[in-house]
């Protein structure tokens, strides 16, 4: 495989179901990828590219089940505190340690370019970006759709998200 540019973002997409005339299968291969310093530079043609070439990883999803059915989950790091959290429906809880991130499960990765990660994200100065957020916030308050719950923290524990009727679909 060769690459004239890479991108910002990296979405690695493996393969982990079989098919064939015959039979299907789902892929449990354990496949080793690295958490940090992924580095594409051996597969860059492009002798003019001087971007940076090195990713690291900041989202999973994984994938538990077969074919007939399954059920899904994600690992993602928060950019501000590089802590890793776990997604499984309506609970969200930080991990303690990122060993369980490798594993045979992991379906789909996404990498976040060095020079990328370190990019300040900031509002527009016309005020745009406030009006376009109260727009938004007015809507999803009108719909009732999320609702996120958490203690008194600075960092929640354990997050659960609730319907417009306050349920969160595990009755």
């Amino acid at each position: 495989m060769t690459l004239w540019q890479l991108p910002e973002v990296l979405v690695v997409h493996l393969k982990r179901f079989s098919y064939d005339r015959y039979w299907r299968d789902k892929l449990d291969t354990f496949v080793k990828f690295p958490v940090d310093g992924l580095d594409m530079s051996p597969y860059v043609v492009n002798p003019d590219d001087t971007t940076c070439k090195t990713y690291d990883l900041c989202a999973i999803s994984n994938h538990y089940g077969g074919l007939g059915g399954g059920h899904y989950t994600a690992y993602c790091k928060n950019k501000d505190t590089g802590k890793w959290y776990h997604f499984d429906d309506s609970s969200v809880s930080e991990m303690q340690s990122d060993d369980r991130l490798v594993s045979k499960a992991a379906y789909v990765l996404v990498y976040l370019r060095h020079d990328v990660s370190k990019v300040v994200i900031r509002e527009p100065s016309n005020g745009e970006f406030d009006d376009e957020m109260d727009e938004k916030q007015d809507d999803s308050e009108k719909s009732g759709e999320v609702e996120a719950q958490h203690g008194n923290s600075s960092e929640p524990d354990n997050i659960e998200m609730k319907d417009e009727n306050g349920d969160n679909g595990n009755d």
